[in-house]
């Protein structure tokens, strides 16, 4: 089973550490442990560093890194994916490295 987590539910502009586990403790409740979950960026403005590392960090723990990014144009969140990979060896690097893969050039 696939579920789709569109970060718009949790605002246009996404900063701070504090906000990105909030919005992990907010979802969470609403996880299938055993599903797989995809991240849509679509009509979010900007994520920083800090919001989006709390937020996945969380979820691929908590679904031992059964979440996949879904195609986005959005600068901010290209931007910042490659800086948050480099400075992990973890689900969060997996993860991103497979959304980078998959969506060059």
């Amino acid at each position: 089973m696939m579920q789709t987590i569109e970060l718009k539910n949790f605002g246009k502009v996404l900063v701070s550490r504090p906000a990105g586990l909030e919005a992990f403790n907010a979802i969470r409740p609403t996880l299938d442990k055993n599903a797989s979950v995809q991240i849509d960026f679509s009509d979010v403005l900007s994520v920083t560093p800090s919001w989006f590392d709390e937020f996945l960090t969380n979820l691929a723990d908590y679904l031992d890194g059964r979440v996949d990014l879904l195609p986005t144009n959005n600068a901010s969140v290209l931007a910042m994916l490659p800086v948050l990979q480099s400075a992990r060896q973890d689900f969060v690097a997996d993860i991103i490295q497979r959304f980078l893969k998959q969506n060059q050039g």
